[in-house]
């Protein structure tokens, strides 16, 4: 594929980042904004299109953390990520990107691990928005603990200290989570996932970020779309706005029936966890007070 920019990559304009921690419900929320028409997607999370690229590799990188900054990539690394996003890129339709015809490109990109890479993505893309989905952590610390024990999300099976079953992203300092509990290593993913996202947006203009409650987008689904629309520059059209009024179909990595209480079988693990996240929790509700009248709390 040849791209005619002037930096021989592809025109992105405005791209979307949805910043949100592993099992917070970013799937379904990143399904349900990506039926949006003008929108295009890679049609789900971009690990090996990043990480295929050596000087963005976590392996490559002897498996430090899934962090990148403004200090990595240089202009023939960037210019490669840009045009694998491309070839990659379908719209609300499941057509192909065409860059003869199609214009510059109004990109929705949602992968976990990218809450550790705000300060790169800003680099490469100086006007991209930025979408932080928070869940409250009981129900996602939760979540996270299912999914280790399901065998599912190994990422790093090769990683030195947990026996071939270390699941979703790898922060700074996960070492410290060496000989831990799941519970511990589930509730340090939060942590550090929703920290990064409150200490890297700081330095993001108020007018290109924006916080969402996951409660908030289930139970007012076709509000939060619409705002979210008014947020990114897109139609609400009548298509979406008739998605957004039907009951949402499962996300593709679902692992049982929602359930609003299905934190409950893990409450006497999470309980000792839970006062360790008050600060955040606080940061996160700040965060959040401009847009919504939800708030995330760690209560058991």
């Amino acid at each position: 594929m040849t791209f005619s920019s002037t930096n021989n990559s592809p025109v992105f304009e405005r791209p979307i980042f949805i910043l949100a921690c592993p099992r917070s419900g970013s799937t379904l929320f990143y399904e349900t904004l990506a039926k949006a028409s003008g929108l295009w997607t890679v049609g789900g999370e971009s690990h090996a299109i990043i990480e295929e690229i050596p000087e963005f590799s976590t392996i490559y990188n002897g498996s430090i953390s899934n962090t990148l900054t403004e200090h990595h990539g240089n202009d023939r690394s960037i210019a490669l990520l840009k045009s694998r996003f491309a070839q990659q890129l379908r719209d609300i339709h499941h057509k192909p990107y065409n860059h003869e015809k199609s214009g510059a490109i109004r990109f929705l990109e949602k992968t976990p691990k990218n809450v550790l890479r705000i300060r790169f993505f800003n680099k490469i893309f100086p006007d991209a928005l930025f979408i932080h989905l928070v869940r409250d952590p009981k129900d996602n610390i939760s979540s996270i603990i299912d999914g280790w024990n399901s065998g599912h999300f190994i990422t790093y099976p090769h990683l030195p200290g947990f026996n071939n079953r270390w699941s979703y992203l790898l922060p700074d300092q996960w070492k410290s989570m060496q000989g831990k509990p799941t519970e511990k290593i589930a509730t340090f993913q939060w942590q550090a996932s929703n920290q990064a996202v409150v200490d890297n947006l700081k330095e993001i203009p108020d007018n290109r970020k924006l916080t969402v409650h996951y409660q908030d987008f289930l139970d007012n689904t076709a509000d939060i779309v619409q705002q979210l629309c008014r947020f990114i520059g897109i139609e609400f059209d009548s298509e979406l706005q008739q998605y957004c009024n039907a009951p949402l179909p499962f996300s593709r990595y679902t692992l049982t029936k929602p359930d609003k209480n299905k934190w409950h079988k893990n409450k006497a693990l999470l309980e000792p966890n839970m006062p360790q996240l008050t600060p955040l929790i606080e940061q996160l509700n700040n965060n959040l007070q401009p847009f919504t009248d939800y708030r995330v709390n760690n209560s058991i």
